[in-house]
């Protein structure tokens, strides 16, 4: 069976919809981590050396990443973007505590709480969609 006739098949199968559901918020939640970051790097980092680039890398991935998961609704595309937002995390918390590239954060704004809430909650919603897409390949 080729991918697309594949594709086609599960839109049509029961629970796509919910499926679509699953896609439309996991790219949701990936758009506002990467708005975020943008505006985090606008009001506060676009000064700080090396942390202001990955800001902005760390905003299109996520913007690539939204779109790859509507468009091709693949496996590996939602790992990769729970990958992104975990490895965003890990960013997060190695600023906050040991330091990155020479950088410490010592305060902590709400808008950074409130990403990484949304990133938490983007890699449950991305694992489920791949759960889903797991148990599909299996039947």
């Amino acid at each position: 069976m080729t991918t697309s006739s594949h594709q086609t098949q599960q839109a049509l199968a029961p629970g796509a919809g919910l499926r679509w559901l699953l896609y439309v918020a996991d790219a949701a939640l990936l758009v506002a981590s990467g708005a975020i970051h943008v505006h985090l790097w606008d009001t506060a980092y676009q000064h700080v050396k090396v942390l202001d680039v990955l800001f902005l890398v760390q905003a299109a991935a996520a913007l690539v990443a939204a779109v790859a998961v509507l468009v091709t609704r693949h496996l590996l595309v939602v790992i990769a973007a729970a990958l992104l937002m975990a490895g965003t995390i890990v960013g997060f918390i190695l600023v906050r505590t040991s330091g990155l590239f020479g950088f410490h954060l010592t305060f902590t704004s709400g808008e950074a709480y409130t990403v990484l809430i949304i990133e938490i909650a983007a890699i449950i919603l991305l694992s489920a969609t791949a759960a889903a897409l797991l148990r599909d390949r299996r039947s």
